[in-house]
C-alpha cells in the first residue's frame, strides 16, 4: 500500500466499530451472525446454499450419539464451535472408520478417545470468547476446489466479501499456504490477494503482512488472475443481508467443485485486512454506497 489517498481510504477498527459496526448492526442480528446454527437456518431459509448441518454435541460424552452419522460421510466432515471466530478450534476429517480411528485432512489418525478429548475442549468454552459452554457443530465436508484462481495449493481458498447496506464493496482471496497449515486464515500466515470487483480480477496480494508478487509455496504470480465465479460469489454474498440483517457484514465463500460457491459463514466484525489486500482502504466505496 502506498501513496496519501491510499492511507487517506483506510477504515481503522475506531471507526469500523463506531461508524459501521454500531451503526449499521443491530444486537439481534450481531447475536445471530455470532451463532453458526442460527444463521445457518437463517441462510437456509433463504435458498442461499451452506455446508449441510449433521449433527450437533453439547457434551463430549455423547459422542457415541452422533459417531454413526460420521461413519457414514464418505467425503468426510468438518467440526466447529458454534460461536467460534478466526477459525479456531476448526477441524477437517476425511472419514471416520467405524472401528473407532478418524482420518483427518492433516496429520496422523486419531482414536475416538481422542477426538472426544478435543470436543470437550471446545465445549469448555477453550475456542470462543464469552461463552462458557459451546455447541459442537458436525458438517459436511463439501469438496473444495483446490485450483480456485491458483493451482497446486496446500489447501483450498475461500473468499471474503465485505458487505455494506447489502452491497458488496471490497473482496480477496484467502489462499493457503504451507506456513498457515493448508489453511487460508491471513493471521496463521495465509495470502490474502484483494480482487477488483469490477474488472473480476487480482490486482494486489500480500503474505504476512507485506505486498507479495509470488505464492511463497508455488512460486506462480499472484495478480493479474480473472476470478472465475466472482460475481455469483457476490450475489450471494449479497443475498446474506436478507438472511442475517446486518448493515456492516463481512461474508466467507468456498467453491464447491460440483456444487459452486457456498456461503460458510457470516461475521458482524469482519477484519480489516482486506484494505491491505487490495491495497486501498474501504472509505472510498463505503462512501459511495452512503451516499447513492
Amino acid at each position: 500500500m502506498s501513496g496519501p489517498s491510499a492511507f487517506g481510504g483506510v477504515v481503522g477498527m475506531n471507526r469500523r466499530n463506531r461508524d459501521f459496526v454500531l451503526r449499521c448492526n443491530r444486537r439481534p442480528a450481531i447475536a445471530m451472525a455470532k451463532d453458526k446454527i442460527a444463521s445457518k437456518a437463517a441462510m437456509a431459509a433463504e435458498g442461499i446454499p451452506t455446508p449441510r448441518l449433521i449433527a450437533t454435541l453439547h457434551a463430549a460424552a455423547a459422542l457415541d450419539r452422533v459417531y454413526p452419522a460420521l461413519v457414514r460421510e464418505e467425503s468426510g466432515f468438518v467440526v466447529k464451535p458454534c460461536h467460534g471466530a478466526q477459525g479456531r478450534g476448526i477441524q477437517i476429517f476425511l472419514r471416520a472408520l467405524p472401528e473407532g480411528t478418524l482420518l483427518p485432512f492433516h496429520g496422523d489418525p486419531i482414536t475416538s478417545r481422542e477426538f472426544q478429548f478435543s470436543l470437550a475442549s471446545i465445549i469448555s468454552g477453550e475456542y470462543s470468547s464469552g461463552v462458557p459452554e459451546e455447541t459442537v457443530l458436525f458438517e459436511e465436508r463439501i469438496r473444495l476446489s483446490t485450483a480456485w484462481v491458483y493451482r497446486d495449493l496446500p489447501g483450498p481458498p475461500d473468499m471474503r466479501v465485505i458487505v455494506y447496506e447489502g452491497r458488496a464493496v471490497m473482496a480477496m482471496l484467502r489462499v493457503p499456504t504451507v506456513a498457515s497449515g493448508g489453511r487460508a486464515n491471513l493471521h496463521q500466515g495465509g495470502v490474502g490477494a484483494g480482487i477488483d470487483l469490477a474488472a473480476g480480477v487480482i490486482t494486489h496480494a500480500v503474505w504476512k503482512g507485506r505486498r507479495a508478487t509470488h505464492h511463497p509455496d508455488t512460486g506462480e504470480e499472484l495478480t493479474g488472475r480473472p476470478v472465475q465465479h466472482l460475481q455469483e460469489c457476490v450475489v450471494l454474498a449479497e443475498r446474506c443481508r436478507r438472511a442475517v440483517p446486518l448493515g456492516y457484514m463481512g461474508v466467507d465463500l468456498m467453491l464447491d467443485a460440483q456444487a459452486g460457491p457456498v456461503v460458510i459463514e457470516v461475521n458482524s466484525h469482519p477484519g480489516l485486512a482486506i484494505q491491505l489486500a487490495n491495497g486501498h482502504g474501504l472509505r472510498p466505496a463505503l462512501a459511495q454506497v452512503a451516499a447513492e
